[in-house]
């Protein structure tokens, strides 16, 4: 196998999937402006169509067309366990998601502060943008789901037969810096690896798609939930009476986000203490073209179409961050 090519063929379907994940958006919202301009901040369904839709309508579809070119493997079928085994990967999960939350927005402060630059998330617009029927479309439902078949099934199929290591690392990385921000990128990492190695280990997608609906649900939809029915922006009036006003009549939404905190934080610390004690018995096995580090860092980057992929991750996260 030429492996420099194998990775290369990678690199180009995901960089094709950044670079038209930037680009058509662009070019449809600048068609759906020309056609019926103000539309896009009238009404917040066709927002969140123009911003989606070409990257699972066009961007997604071409990535996959080119991903099966490579041979794929039949992973080998195992179960997760029962529903105890489920809850704790999700307190594992939630921990890691905690952490990169907070990795990433001390980063971003410090690049924002650096550059004077106020680095944002395009996925803030997005759930600013719109109704609570949306944000649980997208980002609970149709999120999880396309991302798992991408960035996990499609990739570490093909990609395992250089070993467990390289496969679930590649297709966390890629899912990663396709977030295309600092603050998504380090528990975007990180929930990448786990899924990973979920994947691997049972050769079932549907366990990672729960498990990325489970950490959408809380960290995407019902945070958004709670602070809608807080009505947020209405406290930055600078007014000390009227914000008083504002949280006591909405003390019920206020005591809501004040337990669900508290739940994340203590699901946070049973996923840090599920963590420590399952990262001894993990497993990773060799695969049949397995090389050694230095020699797959190189096969892997040392190609065309990954450094493509690279540069175009960079874009993004230039334009993210001084936009």
């Amino acid at each position: 196998m030429n492996k420099r090519k194998f990775f290369s063929t990678i690199g180009a379907a995901y960089f094709l999937l950044l670079l038209l994940m930037l680009v058509l958006p662009m070019i449809l919202a600048a068609i759906v402006q020309a056609a019926v301009p103000g539309s896009l901040y009238r009404y917040p369904l066709l927002y969140w169509i123009v911003s989606l839709a070409p990257q699972y309508l066009a961007a997604m579809p071409i990535c996959v067309r080119i991903m099966r070119r490579l041979p794929a493997v039949n992973l080998y079928r195992n179960r997760l366990g029962g529903g105890g085994a489920w809850f704790s990967t999700l307190c594992i999960a939630i921990f890691i998601m905690e952490a990169g939350n907070i990795i990433g927005n001390l980063v971003s402060t410090l690049i924002g502060r650096l550059s004077g630059l106020g680095v944002s998330s395009g996925v803030e617009e997005l759930l600013s943008e719109g109704n609570l029927g949306m944000i649980f479309l997208f980002t609970v439902i149709l999120a999880p789901i396309l991302e798992e078949l991408i960035f996990r099934k499609l990739l570490i199929d093909r990609a395992v037969v250089f070993g467990d290591r390289t496969a679930i690392l590649l297709s966390a990385l890629l899912f990663g810096l396709a977030h295309g921000n600092f603050y998504q990128l380090f528990y975007a990492f990180g929930l990448g690896c786990l899924f990973g190695y979920i994947y691997i280990r049972t050769g079932k997608i549907a366990y990672t798609i729960s498990f990325h609906m489970a950490v959408n649900f809380l960290g995407g939809f019902v945070s958004s939930f709670l602070l809608e029915r807080l009505e947020y922006s209405q406290w930055s009036s600078g007014d000390y009476a009227q914000m008083m006003y504002s949280m006591f009549s909405h003390i019920g939404a206020l005591l809501g986000l004040v337990l669900f905190v508290l739940l994340m934080i203590g699901l946070s610390i049973a996923g840090l203490v599920k963590f420590i004690q399952s990262i001894r018995k993990a497993k990773l096995n060799t695969g049949e073209y397995e090389m050694p580090a230095g020699k797959t860092a190189k096969a892997v980057f040392g190609n065309a179409g990954m450094i493509l992929f690279l540069i175009m991750a960079a874009v993004t996260f230039i334009i993210e961050t001084v936009s």
